[in-house]
Parts: C-alpha cells; sequence; structure tokens
C-alpha cells in the first residue's frame, strides 16, 4: 500500500508541474513577454544628444515624442515601460534589459535622422534580427503615413533595412528602430520648435498606428 501511494504522490506531482508552468508564462514570469506591454525607448539621451540642428537635439525631441506615445499606448489599455524617462545616459545593453525584465512584447526606439543635404526628408525603420523583428517593423512601416511639414501629401518612406543595434539584437520581442523625420531639414525643424507639439504628437501617433496594427495582427 506504502508503495502505490508513493507512485500516486509521484504521478501527481508530474501532472501538475506543467500546469504550473503554463500559469507563471501567462502571467510574465520566467523571461516571458507579455504582447499587451510595449517598452518605448527614447533614442540617445545623456551625453549622447544625437543629432543637433537648429538650436534642437535629438535626445530632447525624442523623449517628447516617446512621452506622446506613452500617453496613447496607455490610454488605449497598453501597458508602458520606459527605458528613459529623463535626461539619462544609457548604453544599447541597458536599453534591452529594461525591455526584457518588464517582459515587453514589442519595443520600439524612436529616432530623429540626418543628412547633409537639408532638402533629405524621410521615414526609414530598421530590424535587428530576420524572424524576430523583420515583419514586426514593416507593420511599423506600412502604418507610418506621417503628412509632410507643409501639408502637401504624406512624407516619403525609403523602406526598412538590417541594422546591428544592440537593442534590437538583445530584445526578447520584436523590435524595431524609427528614424521618423530629418531633423537636418528646416520645414522639420520649424515645425518641431514651433512650440505647440503638433509634429511631435503627429509622428507619435504614426507611430502608435503600427503598434496597434501588430498587436490586432
Amino acid at each position: 500500500m506504502r508503495r502505490i501511494l508513493t507512485f500516486l504522490v509521484v504521478t501527481l506531482v508530474l501532472v501538475t508541474l506543467p500546469v504550473a508552468g503554463t500559469a507563471a508564462a501567462a502571467h510574465g514570469g520566467g523571461g516571458t513577454t507579455s504582447p499587451r506591454t510595449v517598452c518605448v525607448d527614447a533614442g540617445h539621451g545623456g551625453t549622447d544628444p544625437g543629432a543637433t540642428y537648429f538650436g534642437l537635439q535629438e535626445k530632447n525631441l525624442t523623449l517628447d515624442i516617446a512621452m506622446r506615445l506613452k500617453t496613447l499606448l496607455s490610454s488605449n489599455g497598453f501597458n508602458v515601460v520606459m527605458t528613459r524617462t529623463g535626461d539619462q545616459t544609457l548604453g544599447n545593453t541597458d536599453r534591452a534589459n529594461i525591455c526584457n525584465a518588464a517582459g515587453a512584447g514589442m519595443v520600439l526606439s524612436i529616432h530623429l535622422n540626418a543628412a547633409s543635404d537639408p532638402s533629405v526628408d524621410y521615414f526609414k525603420a530598421f530590424y535587428g534580427k530576420q524572424n524576430k523583428d523583420r515583419t514586426f517593423t514593416q507593420t511599423i512601416w506600412n502604418n507610418y503615413n506621417l503628412a509632410r511639414p507643409d501639408g502637401t501629401g504624406l512624407l516619403q518612406k525609403s523602406g526598412i533595412a538590417q541594422f546591428a543595434s544592440g537593442l534590437l539584437l538583445k530584445t526578447n520581442a520584436p523590435a524595431s528602430l524609427a528614424e521618423t523625420v530629418f531633423l537636418s531639414n528646416p520645414a522639420e525643424a520649424n515645425a518641431l520648435a514651433d512650440g505647440t507639439g503638433t509634429r511631435q504628437q503627429a509622428i507619435a501617433q504614426q507611430l502608435y498606428n503600427g503598434l496597434v496594427a501588430w498587436y490586432n495582427r
């Protein structure tokens, strides 16, 4: 009888272990990801100002856009974790660790581009790993339809490309780096510096559209 009882106890433990593991995964434990948790990364920061044109610094603009994106996401039921909420200096590994620790199901890094030719202005998105990031990045790109600063039509889009960013490569979740507009373009700089935040809000809205499209796919 004792041998039979021991066998039954072991059998019950083995049967219940997978159930406990499933429950932990559902709650985002053990390195798993949550589809409704978005990690928003404001590019640059601290000692790294990013692109600097017309008295504007990329690090300040990316944080502004990131905070606006957070508001849009939070208002619509998403959980949002920010890699930075101030002027911190962070490496790509630091940023990836923050996203992974939060169990993010999506990761988006926000940047502004620059070129020696001031007339250049377009949207471009980058992915790190083919299997993990490419389709996600394509979705962000497909749903980014920003009006040009003067309101005449849509901003040109230059496609997606692979980029060996530590943030993209080290995050567990699908990740993308969005070069939203060109800060070196005078019309963009004027729109971003007009004091209304209208341009920043419009950029945040387009990024939000892509994230929602991915979630609802």
